[in-house]
């Protein structure tokens, strides 16, 4: 289930980012997660099965779509079916049609709509 981001999992929601970013100065994640509190047209999401948070998902809204940004799993629960689980979820929750913010992103995105 996926859960809007609080700052009491800042940690986590650092941890979990750090799967799908090549930078892992604790720095730099910090403000990518803020970015994530301060910005009005960020979302971030925490994945969490049972009782842990093992996935993370952030996106950025635009005129009539959300952008995704980070999408990233523990290494345990990665696998393309997963991250179509939290788009699935993500979907229902935004309301509004998903789009890509990088080539990467894109090319999920696209997987997962033609899946």
């Amino acid at each position: 289930m996926l859960v809007k981001y609080k700052k009491l999992n800042e940690r986590t929601a650092m941890g979990l980012i750090a799967f799908s970013c090549e930078v892992k100065d604790p720095k730099y994640l910090l403000e990518t997660v803020q970015a994530y509190e301060q910005e009005e047209d960020q979302r971030l999401y925490l994945y969490k099965q049972d009782e842990d948070f093992v996935g993370v998902i952030g996106f950025q809204l635009m005129d009539g779509h959300a952008e995704l940004k980070h999408i990233a799993l523990s290494p345990s629960f990665r696998g393309e079916r997963m991250s179509y689980l939290l788009l699935d979820e993500a979907a229902k929750l935004l309301r509004t049609d998903i789009t890509g913010a990088t080539e990467e992103t894109q090319r999920l995105v696209d997987k997962w709509k033609n899946q």
